[in-house]
């Protein structure tokens, strides 16, 4: 069996007064220096300044995003209506047309019983005007070849009516801007 080493023998062991080692604590000249406190919120202050600013390009970013976007959905609005009124038109529109044709066969005979083709005929006009059909305006002036079809001749019986509308044969119809059947009138002319 073999014994642990024994310790060297030291002074302060036998009862001999301990000798005070030299303190660890840093010299005077290699203390912290307190730090100031106008420095260190100066630069709580640059650091929040940072941040505001970085949030604030971010906040500008998504504004321009959303204004973008909100463009772009009033874009696809848009079109979806003008899509929706162009299919609209052209399902709904010779089923109109047939309507208007019904309204000119009652017109023409209204001969007999005036009141109930009236009747009739209103009640149609109010069902073309449901789905957005017009009727032409029958307006006196000259003749407009965007919204009529000249289909006779009346001798003018004085030269400044040449190029006039003499009469309404048959009303024209319009959906929007759109004519759907072009008013038919007789013009003036020259005798």
């Amino acid at each position: 069996m073999s014994t642990p080493p024994v310790p060297p023998y030291t002074p302060h062991q036998a009862g001999q007064p301990q000798q005070a080692e030299p303190s660890e604590q840093p010299e005077p000249s290699e203390q912290p220096v307190p730090a100031d406190p106008f420095a260190v919120v100066a630069d709580a202050v640059d650091g929040m300044r940072e941040e505001l600013a970085s949030l604030g390009d971010q906040f500008r970013r998504r504004l321009l995003n959303d204004r973008e976007a909100r463009r772009s959905l009033d874009e696809l609005h848009a079109a979806l209506g003008h899509t929706r009124e162009h299919a609209e038109g052209r399902t709904l529109q010779p089923l109109l047309y047939d309507l208007i044709l019904l309204t000119d066969r009652v017109e023409r005979q209204s001969g007999d019983d005036t009141q109930f083709a009236d009747s009739v005929t209103a009640e149609l006009r109010t069902l073309l005007e449901k789905y957005g059909m017009t009727r032409v305006p029958v307006t006196p002036g000259p003749f407009d070849p965007a919204a009529q079809e000249a289909v006779g001749t009346i001798a003018a019986v004085s030269p400044e009516r040449v190029g006039e509308i003499a009469e309404v044969v048959r009303h024209g119809y319009r959906m929007g801007e759109r004519v759907i059947r072009p008013q038919q009138v007789r013009v003036y002319t020259a005798p």
